[in-house]
């Protein structure tokens, strides 16, 4: 690989950052440029450990404003491990300055606040999109043309309540909600995993990504989180997407198109019965549930509203001035309320103001 080949890893400190570095730091990959929002100590360190040539802090304005001129060249592969719609700002600069850039996205927010535009302008400049949740990164070897597609499930593990049903989701404690039995992961995933907003918000990315109407897109129960996604084509023929749980999978197979790399990936489970068993969701303890149905009918500025009042919801839940089982009451309670002010969404300026606007007046 030539020196001038460029990756850019954007929440290089989260747990998907930690682990992408080790990776390429065994496999000799080098990396250009890495951020963080605040960790300045861990980011020097990574530095350090792994010879990366730029680190940023974002929390930082110095180091914000350098990070901004720094976007304008040329990158082959980005990484979005971050947390946050507003990198929307950082997408847009390097979407004007690259060409034939990979853009590989774990960042819910980024993809739903960026909709059907974020898309279109990767593909008009000659750049290349590539999803890293698992239930997207599923589906990009289907067909997944709307005309061919009767429906969409993607999947869920359960959280860690749905199944233990004598748990009063009224009075549940704040350690539960934080205690995913199968991943570790950062406070707003781990809120989201356990009341299913984070289907929710899945749902709303896949519509984006691959052009699905959103009716077509519902969730199924899947306990070993084998399956991430069914497909069932208006020919009756029905597609099961199966690969073993683990993100190194989805976070290097972007670097597949550029380096010749052996993963080491379990493929045994395809024996186990077990990891085939699906459910339809049903368990009146979840509120979203209800609201299902009405989330699959909203427009684009709905579905960043959604997406922003939840991100509120959880600040007043970790403050103490909401319970648990009012999150989703509170962001269903505004989410189609009229805005005071009319924001147009055709192009990301806008977007990004829009979503500065739902901040002030809702938090």
């Amino acid at each position: 690989m030539p020196n001038s080949f460029k990756i850019l890893i954007i929440g290089s400190t989260g747990k998907l950052g930690k682990k992408l570095l080790n990776f390429t730091f065994k496999k000799n990959i080098s990396i250009d440029g890495a951020t963080c929002f605040d960790s300045q100590k861990l980011i020097n360190i990574q530095k350090n450990i792994y010879s990366i040539k730029n680190t940023f802090v974002l929390s930082d304005k110095f180091s914000r404003d350098k990070f901004l001129k720094y976007l304008k060249q040329q990158f082959n592969l980005v990484y979005f491990l971050d947390y946050g719609s507003l990198s929307l700002e950082y997408l847009d600069i390097l979407i004007s300055h690259n060409n034939n850039c990979t853009f590989a996205v774990a960042n819910k927010e980024l993809i739903i606040a960026g909709g059907h535009l974020l898309q279109s302008k990767i593909v008009k400049t000659g750049n290349s999109f590539f999803p890293l949740d698992s239930e997207h990164f599923s589906l990009i070897n289907n067909n997944t043309l709307d005309s061919n597609i009767k429906k969409i499930y993607i999947t869920a593990s359960g959280g860690p309540f749905y199944f233990d049903k004598k748990i009063n989701l009224e009075n549940v404690k704040m350690n539960k909600v934080l205690s995913h039995p199968k991943w570790n992961m950062g406070v707003n995933n781990l809120i989201d995993s356990s009341n299913f907003i984070n289907k929710v918000l899945e749902i709303f990315e896949l519509s984006f990504i691959y052009k699905i109407d959103l009716k077509k897109i519902d969730f199924l129960i899947s306990k070993s989180a084998y399956i991430h996604s069914v497909i069932i084509y208006k020919n009756s023929i029905i597609s099961l997407n199966a690969f073993y749980n683990d993100m190194l999978l989805t976070l290097v197979s972007p670097l597949l198109k550029f380096y010749k790399i052996k993963l080491n990936i379990k493929e045994n489970k395809i024996v186990d019965q077990s990891n085939f068993v699906l459910e339809i969701r049903n368990d009146n303890r979840f509120k979203v549930f209800k609201y299902l149905n009405r989330l699959r009918s909203t427009n684009h500025k709905q579905q960043i509203k959604f997406m922003i009042l939840n991100n509120v919801a959880h600040k007043k839940y970790m403050n103490n001035k909401i319970k648990y089982n009012e999150i989703v009451p509170f962001v269903m309670k505004y989410t189609f309320k009229n805005d005071k002010i009319n924001y147009s969404l055709n192009n990301f300026k806008n977007i990004i103001k829009y979503i500065k606007y739902l901040r002030s007046e809702y938090s």
